[in-house]
């Protein structure tokens, strides 16, 4: 599976900005924030307020972040991206960019400022969006930047824009947190039971982390084609229960 690239600690000059003047409005000035960024339950409490449009298998949209971070975590003041580098035929048509957040925490009243910063090469991008790399990197470096301040472990589904396609089919690493967390959050919305539907896909699997990360991507596919068709939802996979993770979550894995 492809990755994007770190820089953590680039400065260059700005070369495109976008600053977003957004006024405050009661929503904003009272938002709802029932549990606290610190709470283990936080990023599920975040993905539960995402629209059926905001995921895609599973992965929540940029647009879907930047509205649940203003609705419940802060106010953004401003939103600027800087390119680090250009495409061209030398560099092997590769662009970086950098975007940073400046968000007003409604939980505190303080101001930070988070950068998320992402490589993409035009051969690891598939049409259309591998003629228009730097506006598709812009999106996903704000993606990564929102998703760093809301601390939130997933990856946006335009990040996930450049996965080979082939790597995945030939990958037997285990299913990650993400993968898991998607796994729940569609079954929650279906209300489907997810021991019983995990176990019907997978007979001999006793908990939900033995599965590998082939075999939790067609789950994810397979509940986001319920969603168009929830007729087609087996009857005896109906039954969302809360507590599903008791007795059918293994050991955590790292959660770094």
């Amino acid at each position: 599976m492809s990755t994007t690239t770190e820089f953590e600690d680039m400065v260059g000059s700005v070369v495109q900005d976008h600053t977003e003047n957004i006024s405050p409005n009661p929503e904003q000035q009272q938002p709802q924030q029932p549990i606290a960024d610190y709470d283990p339950e936080w990023s599920e409490f975040l993905l539960d307020q995402l629209a059926d449009n905001e995921l895609i298998h599973g992965a929540p949209t940029v647009d879907g972040l930047r509205r649940i971070t203003e609705r419940f975590f802060g106010e953004i003041l401003g939103s600027r991206s800087v390119v680090l580098q250009q495409p061209t035929v030398g560099n092997g048509l590769r662009c970086s960019v950098c975007h940073s957040l400046l968000i007003k925490k409604y939980r505190t009243g303080e101001n930070i400022s988070i950068d998320g910063c992402v490589d993409v090469l035009h051969d690891k991008t598939p049409y259309p969006f591998k003629d228009h790399l730097i506006a598709t990197a812009d999106t996903r470096a704000e993606g990564k930047a929102l998703r760093r301040a809301l601390k939130i472990r997933v990856v946006t589904a335009e990040e996930l824009q450049n996965e080979d396609e082939q790597d995945i089919l030939s990958s037997e690493e285990l299913a990650n947190d993400q993968q898991i967390l998607a796994i729940n959050q569609l079954c929650k919305r279906l209300n489907v039971s997810v021991a019983t539907f995990v176990t019907s896909e997978h007979a001999k699997t006793t908990t939900i982390n033995e599965l590998n990360n082939l075999e939790a991507r067609l789950l994810i596919s397979k509940l986001s084609e319920f969603q168009r068709t929830p007729k087609n939802i087996p009857s005896a996979c109906i039954g969302y229960d809360e507590n599903w993770k008791a007795n059918f979550y293994g050991s955590v894995k790292n959660e770094s």
